[in-house]
Parts: structure tokens; C-alpha cells; sequence
């Protein structure tokens, strides 16, 4: 019987570090990231709202999938 020999991964060329980033950074990237867009909401019968961020050219789907706009 022969012994299985171990591989080791490739290692990626970035850090596995975690990048700080405070609270106001975070809130004007969603901001940036969420500008032009439609927010739209679905209720389920349990009154969990589930919000999405919709391109315009999309709400028209998303409305017969059962949305509302805001």
C-alpha cells in the first residue's frame, strides 16, 4: 500500500489580513454603491421585510416577482 502524499495549496498573493474600515467609510461606500437605484420591498406572511436595491431598468421584474416600490 502506498502512503498518500500531501499537496500544498497555492498560496493567493494578498494578505489574509482583515481591512479595517470605520463606520462612516462603510455607511458612504453603501450609499455610493446604492446610489441610482430603486429600493423595493416584499413582505412574507411571517412580516419579515426583505429590502433590495434594484437598477431602474429592472423594477418592472422584480415588481411581478412580488416587490413594491418604497
Amino acid at each position: 500500500m502506498s502512503t498518500p502524499t500531501k499537496r500544498s495549496r497555492a498560496k493567493s498573493a494578498e494578505p489574509a489580513t482583515p481591512v479595517f474600515v470605520s463606520h462612516a467609510e462603510q455607511m458612504a461606500s453603501l450609499q455610493a454603491r446604492e446610489q441610482g437605484k430603486t429600493v423595493m420591498y416584499k413582505q412574507d406572511a411571517w412580516g419579515h421585510i426583505e429590502t433590495r436595491f434594484v437598477r431602474t431598468q429592472n423594477v418592472k421584474i422584480w415588481e411581478e416577482k412580488g416587490f413594491v416600490v418604497r
